[in-house]
């Protein structure tokens, strides 16, 4: 189907503004320039109003990271309550907790589940894997003090979107050789699975004009690894990976005018052909970053609510 008309209307009106050049712009300006957009964009964190929001600083190797609570209202209940630990994206460079905070809330809101985002370190000043060694390091510490939190540490899931989709499927994977109670699900927003230079075809063929570029991708990939070589390293290269069972159940959500469409529905198709339960949804007319329209586009209103409805299920059912 073709671009939905306010996603097209909305690349326009992102389009007139100046954008830095991502061969010469200094970190700092890109990370400010996408600070500033998404700000306009975002719905006030007031129109999702949770429970209690905590904030915690938790040691990691070589330095410190923040987490920040979100608890849902549940009337009538005092039950500990399901957890998730959510990973921002921005390509492994920019995006903070502040700036995902108002979809947390709403993903709090719809999951009724405690959502837990971490603020890993980010690139190019702490590259690869720092920010995988952070969500992995943070969600032993999820467990240690779940229960101070009201949470249930044998109810635990992560998701993420973009890079964050990225660091969640990272995370299950490193987890599963840990020992720990098993993760009870993954929810992967058109993650990105592939860190190769060619790509998969999508990333060719939406390469321009729809919000996420080529060259801005290949630019984060360069931020976040300090040599090609590691793009095949087994916490980069997703689709490369022949060690996928035995994984908690997936939803792996894509969009249609997405430049790393193809890359999350082939990871979605790995996880199913290695056994995992997987459900696998493309949202057509849409591009990469498109719940962060939450509040102002249906689309955009029906991804939190499944994300949230799809993990409330995962986190209360056996399987």
């Amino acid at each position: 189907m073709p671009l939905d008309s306010r996603f097209r209307q909305w690349l326009e009106d992102a389009a007139a503004r100046p954008w830095p050049d991502f061969t010469n712009a200094g970190v700092e300006a890109i990370r400010a320039f996408f600070d500033e957009g998404n700000a306009a964009i975002t719905r006030p964190p007031s129109e999702y109003p949770v429970k209690e929001v905590t904030e915690d600083v938790i040691d990691v190797e070589n330095g410190r990271i923040g987490l920040r609570w979100y608890t849902p209202t549940v009337h009538g209940s005092s039950a500990t309550r399901p957890g998730v630990l959510f990973f921002h994206g921005g390509g492994f460079t920019i995006g903070s907790v502040d700036n995902y905070d108002t979809l947390c809330r709403a993903l709090c809101r719809a999951s009724k589940c405690v959502i837990i985002s971490v603020d890993y370190r980010l690139a190019p000043e702490h590259r690869f894997p720092t920010a995988a060694e952070d969500c992995l390091a943070a969600l032993a510490h999820v467990r240690s003090v779940a229960h101070t939190h009201g949470v249930d540490r044998a109810r635990l899931a992560v998701a993420g979107d973009s890079a964050g989709g990225q660091l969640a499927a990272v995370t299950a994977l490193s987890d599963r050789e840990t020992g720990a109670p098993p993760l009870r699900a993954q929810c992967l927003i058109y993650p990105q699975t592939d860190f190769s230079p060619e790509g998969t075809p999508s990333l060719s063929t939406l390469s321009e004009g729809y919000g996420l570029t080529r060259g801005a991708r290949d630019w984060f990939v360069a931020q976040y690894l300090s040599h090609p070589a590691e793009a095949l390293d087994p916490r980069a290269d997703l689709l490369g990976r022949d060690d996928l069972e035995g994984l908690p159940p997936a939803l792996v959500i894509t969009a249609e005018f997405d430049p790393l469409r193809d890359e999350g529905e082939r990871y979605a198709q790995k996880l199913a052909e290695a056994g995992t339960q997987v459900v696998a949804s493309r949202y057509h007319g849409v591009i990469h970053g498109f719940m962060r329209r939450v509040g102002q586009h249906p689309l955009s209103d029906q991804l939190i609510q499944q994300c949230g409805g799809w993990l409330r299920e995962a986190l209360i059912e056996e399987y």
